[in-house]
């Protein structure tokens, strides 16, 4: 459905007395007009909740970033993997055998690149810069990259074809929201932790179906980046008995958000940003988390490519405080242009000029 589609209905459905739901309806209006989190978090949290009202949901964040879709990968890699499907798709021949990189990149993204190259590629990165992005945030107990020198190697097994079988079956397509992601992503809550982690860097090749066989020709990518979000949202239904503060699920996402710098920590804090929304409880230490994750790339003096993806999860965070949500607008102000919704998941974004960084964050906070 168009934008413009959307929003006639929901204008529809606000202005219609006898709709049970009309004030879900002006809230989902409300944040497609000013981006307010408390609007998205008043819907998910009405009283009468309901397949109405988690419809409600995503016609508010529809072609909003993590709302209803992945980041595009940004990466010079990833650019490299497009430029490489675009030639190959007007039939011009010729294979990459070296590739220089003036800075480290996240591991995901290399996997991803070396994927698309279809043959091996030698890989030099002149430094990785301060703080180094091989190295954990914070100490903990789950890593999927672990490094030896300057070359990231999967830390945890390969996945069983069942899982993979799995995966293909949830997650083929975008999510219309967390909240339906959520409920769809429940089979691979189903699979062992090692099948999870395992999905995470050991990635199938995309499905063998028409979306895909289309985006190989632009955007070869962007598969490896869309499914390891699906994995995180399966790993919130892992052992979804466990009380949430001493859980696995907990440990798991906390410990990826904080490890070394990938496409995995977005995509971790993702999946605490949904259970957020979904437990209220959960809501102080996920802001939090998603706040720190995001201030340590404003601060890092090295550009950090999950940079402006992290500001797109501060600003859908539920709770997020005035100050983190203006550093999150100050971040995409620097590095994105004005419209920040796409029409397809398949274009791509303009080039990321990276000058960084938003003066003097800690006036954010009001720190000294």
């Amino acid at each position: 459905m168009a934008s413009e589609d959307v929003e006639v209905k929901l204008r529809e459905l606000a202005g219609d007395a006898q709709f049970p739901h009309q004030e879900a309806a002006r809230r989902a209006l409300r944040f497609r007009e000013s981006g307010d989190v408390a609007d998205l978090v008043a819907i998910a949290d009405d009283p009468h909740g309901c397949a109405t009202t988690d419809m409600l949901f995503a016609m508010a964040g529809q072609r909003k970033t993590w709302l209803n879709w992945v980041p595009m990968p940004e990466e010079a890699v990833s650019n490299m993997a497009r430029d490489m499907a675009r030639r190959q798709a007007a039939g011009e021949t010729g294979t990459i055998t070296e590739l220089g990189l003036s800075g480290g990149e996240p591991a995901s993204a290399l996997a991803a690149f070396l994927r698309a190259a279809g043959a091996p590629v030698k890989v030099g990165i002149a430094e990785f810069g301060e703080p180094d992005m091989r190295v954990p945030l914070r100490p903990g107990k789950y890593a999927v990259w672990r490094y030896e020198g300057d070359d990231a190697v999967p830390a945890v097994a390969p996945p069983s074809a069942a899982a993979v079988e799995t995966l293909y079956r949830v997650g083929a397509e975008p999510w219309p929201s967390p909240l339906s992601g959520y409920l769809q992503a429940e089979p691979l809550g189903e699979l062992s932790l090692d099948d999870l982690l395992g999905l995470l860097v050991h990635p199938p090749q995309a499905p063998d179906i028409r979306r895909y066989q289309i985006l190989a020709k632009s955007d070869p990518v962007y598969w490896y980046r869309l499914l390891q979000p699906w994995v995180c949202l399966g790993i919130l239904h892992h052992r979804a008995d466990e009380p949430w503060e001493t859980s696995t699920r907990r440990q798991v996402l906390v410990d990826l958000a904080f490890g070394v710098e990938d496409w995995v920590s977005d995509a971790a804090l993702f999946a605490l940003v949904t259970a957020a929304y979904r437990e209220p409880g959960l809501r102080d230490e996920v802001r939090v988390l998603v706040r720190d994750r995001l201030v340590a790339a404003t601060e890092a003096p090295r550009p950090v490519m999950i940079w402006t993806s992290l500001a797109h999860l501060m600003l859908i965070t539920p709770g997020a405080a005035e100050g983190e949500k203006e550093l999150a607008r100050a971040v995409l102000r620097q590095s994105e242009p004005d419209d920040e919704d796409e029409d397809e998941v398949a274009a791509e974004p303009a080039p990321v000029q990276r000058e960084r960084r938003p003066g003097g964050w800690r006036r954010w906070f009001g720190r000294g």
